[in-house]
């Protein structure tokens, strides 16, 4: 009997021994580590701070309204206690891509009505919160409308897409497969029964941003509201959606550099030219260049920029007009030629860097990109004065008008079409002609005549007599082409205005052509007329 009593007090014991070592053992193996749960509690908490916004933006509170008028506005109406609304960015779509309004964050605490730039109207814009909320409103709509505006029973899935460029998030446009629906841009509004759908990003890995020069690499798919994806990294996943979804593929920008000079070749800037004897002197000294959609005036050493890794837009101008000092000899014309130059593509000095066409290249290294040109016109500039005169032993004492030199009115008919001459008195009349170009002169006439008075002293023979004239009429007497290595062509013109003998002449150079005029009658207030 002791015996029987003695065991069950060892068992008993024994029992007692084993939950007193069990129970701690078993609380140190299921605790888990109080770093582990503040972790998973702060991320519950933003989570939980996201859909409490959303939630309220859904219900109205604040109610978000895109005003695209001429003077486009977000206008924010709280319809209770108005709590803090942090907005970190807002874009507007121009039609090719996303433009950003903000610069810096903005907090909404009551009723605002926030102006958007002109060039916002009547154009789509995102609306980016601290927490990460993504919203996307059509012109005239609200957050709230857009929510309730579709069909009854649908729920709105928003598929946007975004570069990550360091801390810079940049919506991007790319063509998106959802469900059963056409290929689409984003951004995009979809209304949808809840259930399973699939999403497909058609743009591929990699795409090439050319407003920033950059060029990124898909990473995930991110989803904000009532809904679920099967995975975040494939381009085609599938989306099981509850109620409103906000879902964006998000790329992220390579940020690697290298050094790379764009550099001008076969086109003189600031350098002068050997041509046919006569040194040109370029006036033009830089070139303009659009590199990534920003201008650049290049001159002929190049411009060393840090590019990216990846693909960049290098924009020559497909022709480019330099203008030339022409100097023959010790005569020089200002701006006596200009040459067109054609841009026949792009080169480079590097292996790793392609030229994939006329106005791109995949950078992949260090090197320079050449701009290749070759003159594909020139042209010569043409001067055209007149000189009129009096004649011999007459001499000019007084007048209202000019009438002396290089005065309007005589003009040169050319190949029976163009009429060449000055139109203001003592401005020769300039312009440029293809380079070879050969003319005719078919007729020489004075299509206006002095208006004033005019005090002429004539030497006759032995004595002076002084007349004065109120009109003048005078005679075309020879045509002079004057060329810039000196040569001069004369061309004789009859009384008539029509030439006398062989009337071409081609312009190989700049020419100053002088139109020879004499004052040969007079109209005076008495009988007499001849000078």
């Amino acid at each position: 009997m002791r015996r029987g009593i003695s065991v069950a007090i060892a068992l008993i014991i024994a029992l007692l021994l084993l939950i007193v070592f069990l129970i701690p053992v078993f609380i140190l193996f299921n605790e888990k580590p109080i770093y582990s749960t503040q972790g998973q509690f702060q991320g519950s908490a933003y989570i939980q701070q996201q859909q409490y916004q959303n939630n309220q933006v859904y219900r109205g509170n604040p109610n978000i309204y895109y005003n695209s008028s001429t003077t486009p506005s977000l206008v924010f109406y709280f319809n209770s206690l108005p709590s803090l609304f942090n907005i970190t960015q807002i874009y507007y779509y121009n039609g090719s891509i996303w433009v950003p309004v903000l610069h810096g964050n903005l907090v909404v605490s009551g009723n605002t009505k926030l102006p958007l730039p002109e060039k916002a109207f009547n154009d789509p814009i995102i609306l980016v919160t601290s927490l990460g909320n993504v919203y996307f409103l059509d012109p005239n709509t609200s957050i709230t409308t857009v929510t309730v505006s579709g069909p009854t029973g649908k729920i709105p899935i928003y598929i946007t897409a975004f570069v990550i460029n360091g801390s810079k998030t940049i919506p991007v446009s790319i063509q998106v497969i959802f469900g059963t629906n056409p290929p689409t841009l984003t951004p995009t509004l979809c209304y949808v029964n809840p259930g399973t759908y699939t999403i497909s990003n058609k743009n591929g890995s990699t795409i090439f941003l050319s407003g920033y020069g950059l060029t990124a690499t898909f990473q995930d798919w991110t989803i904000v509201g009532d809904g679920t994806l099967n995975s975040q990294s494939p381009q085609s996943v599938t989306l099981t959606a509850y109620g409103p979804v906000v879902i964006t593929a998000v790329y992220k920008a390579q940020l690697t550099k290298f050094t790379v000079t764009i550099m001008p070749k076969g086109i003189p800037l600031g350098s002068k030219v050997q041509n046919n004897g006569a040194t040109l002197t370029s006036l033009n000294l830089t070139i303009p260049v659009l590199i990534d959609n920003k201008l650049y005036n290049i001159p002929a050493s190049g411009a060393t920029l840090q590019l990216t890794y990846g693909y960049h837009i290098i924009q020559f101008p497909i022709t480019y007009n330099i203008t030339f000092n022409y100097t023959y000899s010790r005569t020089t014309i200002y701006a006596g030629e200009i040459n067109t130059y054609q841009l026949t593509g792009l080169s480079t000095s590097s292996n790793n860097i392609q030229v994939v066409n006329k106005n791109e290249i995949f950078v992949n290294s260090s090197g320079t990109v050449y701009g290749n040109y070759q003159v594909s016109q020139v042209y010569y500039l043409v001067i055209v004065k007149n000189n009129f005169y009096l004649p011999n032993g007459v001499t000019l004492v007084s007048n209202t008008s000019p009438i002396l030199g290089d005065l309007a009115g005589q003009l040169i008919q050319i190949n029976n079409t163009y009429d060449w001459g000055p139109t203001s008195n003592y401005m020769p009349q300039k312009f440029y002609v293809p380079a070879n170009s050969k003319f005719k002169v078919t007729y020489d006439y004075l299509s206006q005549s002095p208006i004033g008075t005019y005090k002429l002293l004539l030497q006759l023979p032995l004595l002076g007599i002084s007349q004065t004239y109120v009109s003048l009429l005078s005679y075309p007497q020879c045509i002079t082409v004057n060329y810039a290595n000196g040569n001069t062509q004369t061309i004789y013109i009859g009384q008539n205005g029509y030439p006398n003998g062989n009337s071409y002449f081609t312009v190989s150079m700049p020419v100053t052509i002088i139109n020879y005029e004499e004052w040969e009658y007079g109209g005076t207030t008495s009988p007499g007329g001849g000078l």
